[in-house]
């Protein structure tokens, strides 16, 4: 068996957020098209919607708002990028687009407990699949509730985690990220996108030569 060098990978995202789930998938691909890597994901918070009220708006009247009579399209073209790597979107279903900070804090308590990044993983999992497959308000305290009991995470997220959140949005600024999923690649390398697993390999590769140099 083929032993495999941990790679730290920081993803800026937001749960309502199509091509992160997409991005989410591409990566995973890309791990297993490599083989030689164990991906370690720090989740960070990002906001597509910043101003959203807390109980989000109806999901047609913002769709009109944001893209107009190209809403359509745009969702016809990630439904169709979605179905290449495996995920059925089912965006007719979506009938609130919710306030995501609930959610995000939902990930990151899942990230702070002993599980680690793995329940964390589980948790942003879920939540994708809640929001664009099964069409549920992942900003509905009770849907919310009901993931967080199913992972044994509390909710909900405490100050400290909201904090880090505000943090994580802060530095999204900071590095002039304009758009998810990002990520950064064992704290050096950036790419913003959900690229295709090849775009991945060389700097995965290049992640190994530099744990490769630490450690000697």
């Amino acid at each position: 068996m083929t032993q495999k060098t941990p790679i730290s990978i920081d993803i800026f995202s937001d749960v309502i957020c199509p091509w992160c789930f997409i991005g989410k998938r591409r990566l995973e691909q890309a791990a297993a098209l490599h083989g030689g890597v164990e991906i370690k994901i720090n989740w960070r918070a990002f906001l597509l919607n910043p101003a959203m009220r807390r109980e989000g708006m109806d999901r047609q009247a913002y769709i009109q708002a944001k893209f107009g009579q190209a809403g359509a399209s745009f969702y016809e073209r990630i439904a169709g990028v979605g179905k290449d790597v495996g995920i059925d979107f089912n965006f007719a279903a979506i009938q609130r687009t919710p306030d995501s900070r609930p959610a995000h804090g939902l990930v990151l308590s899942a990230q702070n407990k002993s599980q680690g990044a793995n329940a964390a993983d589980a948790v942003k999992q879920a939540l994708l699949d809640a929001y664009f497959i099964e069409g549920r308000d992942i900003g509905d305290d009770a849907v919310l509730q009901e993931i967080a009991d199913k992972f044994d995470v509390p909710y909900p997220a405490d100050d400290a985690i909201m904090a880090q959140i505000e943090r994580d949005l802060v530095e999204a600024s900071r590095l002039n990220i304009q758009g998810v999923p990002y990520f950064i690649v064992a704290q050096e390398w950036a790419i913003s996108g959900a690229h295709p697993p090849e775009t991945f390999q060389p700097l995965f590769d290049a992640a190994i030569a530099k744990a490769s140099a630490e450690a000697s």
